[in-house]
């Protein structure tokens, strides 16, 4: 078995691998060149694009295997690829493995893995309208998807010593070095060897700000996902890659706002130490500020969204933001731009509608009846990390506790996918949804489009035991993901991956022969 390990990209690799004489892209941001070591640095911004076009995407069956030309390479030592012979009997070279959380707990869907030729590209910092193909640099010669099991398979991988690995989804990524690839037989990669960044010295994270609310911790699902404290900083400031700004609420709810395993007590939206700016002043004030964000997370406020700039956030996601929006968040949609969508994103209930303590489906097919490959997949996906058919659920159900309903999708609605449904039992309208999403920018085609919105009725603290009357982060218990957190990481890193429409699964990588 191979051993994996990280490498430190202001080092240069001397010796065996063809990356002899590589050296960072000298842009502002993540280093890209490849070294010996065990854990790899990033800086802040850079640029997303590179000379060479990376991998060709084209949809296909397959998730967990794609590689490029059925021509074999090795690394020489003189720096370049080379082509090998065919392998006995029209084998393969190999490598396999599964890519897993920061917390290396729960494998991950739709991730890529691909071996470059080159250094990668730093990755820009902050909202930006990038296509799938623009990702994934460096010239790959072989790479290979996540299956809903977290499993992928490089086909036609190069052989030799120091392979570099890269193991991507979205703006995360870590490069590694395979030690040793030997030709024409897999070369499996350790379990749990594979996880992406807790850090941005480890690799590289997106840029995220968190806006807190008096009603829930959402902040605490990327503890919990195993993203390290020292990552958060209050507001802008830092080097860390969550950036806490304080939302409204005002602490001590009664019933039906109340969320059971959450102390809300009387401490209002929670915050950090030294204070953060409030999310009015400093983070959707204008679009200057809120650009500086791949993604944007609004945890609940117990009430409709205080103070307001609803253009500003509308002008984010158009421009290719990823938003990710808790229950009373819903005023930034149902009224305003995103409110004049024409068809409507959702028809809206306002209030806290309390549903309790359900038991959930997730949707397989469109309400459309049309195919919901990544509906199939999270359902997959629930199922191989334990969260469905737990806590009383039945078999397949996903448990929610203090669900909420104020969003129906229908095929009606166009624009939006609905993800996770009440069962029957929940006595709840058609079209109820705890979770739905849409791509932006709204009304353009499908290919156009890069930016996008999950709306969740869905609450991280409930049956969390976090203690918001305590700093960000030290509020958050580090127990193990709930079920429905679960279904919220799922939903964050198909947030954070390159947006393709919900009718398609994330597209197989094809490389380029070199």
């Amino acid at each position: 078995m191979s051993a994996v390990h990280q490498v430190v990209p202001a080092l240069v690799l001397v010796g065996v691998a063809s990356l002899v004489g590589w050296s960072g892209c000298g842009a502002r941001g993540s280093a890209s060149g490849f070294g010996s070591g065990a854990s790899s640095g990033a800086g802040s911004g850079g640029n997303s694009g590179s000379e060479d076009a990376g991998p060709v995407f084209s949809q296909g069956e397959d998730s967990g295997s794609s590689g490029g030309s059925s021509q074999p390479y090795m690394f020489a030592t003189d720096g370049g690829i080379v082509a090998v012979g065919s392998c006995p009997g029209g084998g393969s070279t190999t490598i396999s493995g599964k890519i897993y959380d920061p917390a290396a707990k729960d494998p991950l869907y739709g991730a890529v893995a691909y071996v470059p030729s080159k250094p990668v590209s730093a990755l820009t910092l902050g909202v930006s309208c990038d296509s799938c193909n623009s990702l994934y640099t460096g010239s790959p010669v072989a790479a290979g998807q996540t299956d809903a099991t977290g499993s992928f398979i490089i086909q036609n991988a190069p052989s030799g010593t120091n392979i570099p690995l890269v193991i991507q989804l979205g703006k995360w990524r870590k490069q590694l070095k395979v030690s040793t690839v030997t030709a024409c037989q897999d070369n499996p990669q350790p379990d749990k060897s594979l996880t992406l960044p807790a850090n941005h010295m480890e690799g590289d994270i997106p840029n995220i700000a968190i806006s807190t609310g008096g009603a829930d911790t959402l902040e605490c699902l990327l503890i919990r996902m195993g993203v390290d404290a020292s990552e958060y900083e209050p507001g802008s400031q830092g080097p860390g890659r969550i950036h806490i700004f304080q939302g409204s609420g005002a602490g001590g709810f009664t019933a039906p706002i109340m969320i059971p395993g959450l102390n809300l007590g009387n401490v209002g939206a929670p915050n950090t130490s030294p204070a953060a700016p409030s999310s009015s002043s400093a983070l959707w004030n204008s679009d200057a500020d809120i650009n500086d964000y791949d993604i944007v997370m609004l945890s609940c406020e117990g009430s409709p969204t205080a103070n307001m700039d609803q253009q500003v956030l509308f002008d984010y996601a158009k421009a290719g933001g990823r938003v990710f929006a808790s229950h009373f968040h819903y005023a930034w949609f149902n009224t305003g731009p995103f409110g004049t969508s024409t068809p409507a994103l959702a028809d809206w209930t306002t209030g806290a509608q309390t549903i309790g303590n359900i038991n959930a489906s997730v949707e397989t097919t469109l309400a459309n009846g049309g195919p919901f490959p990544k509906g199939v997949a999270m359902k997959q996906w629930l199922g191989v990390v334990d969260a469905l058919g737990v806590a009383g659920a039945p078999a397949g159900e996903l448990p929610i506790v203090a669900a909420r309903h104020n969003a129906n999708v229908t095929a009606a609605n166009t624009p939006s996918t609905s993800w996770i449904v009440p069962d029957p039992s929940a006595n709840q309208s058609a079209g109820t949804t705890q979770y739905f999403s849409f791509n932006t920018p709204l009304g353009t085609a499908t290919e156009s489009q890069c930016g996008r919105v999950v709306y969740s009725d869905l609450h991280v603290g409930g049956a969390s035991s976090d203690n918001p009357s305590m700093p960000v982060p030290e509020e958050c218990s580090t127990a193990d993901l709930s079920p429905q957190e679960k279904a919220l990481e799922f939903m964050l890193f198909d947030l954070s991956a390159c947006v393709v429409p919900d009718n398609a699964p994330p597209p197989q990588v094809t490389i380029v022969p070199q």
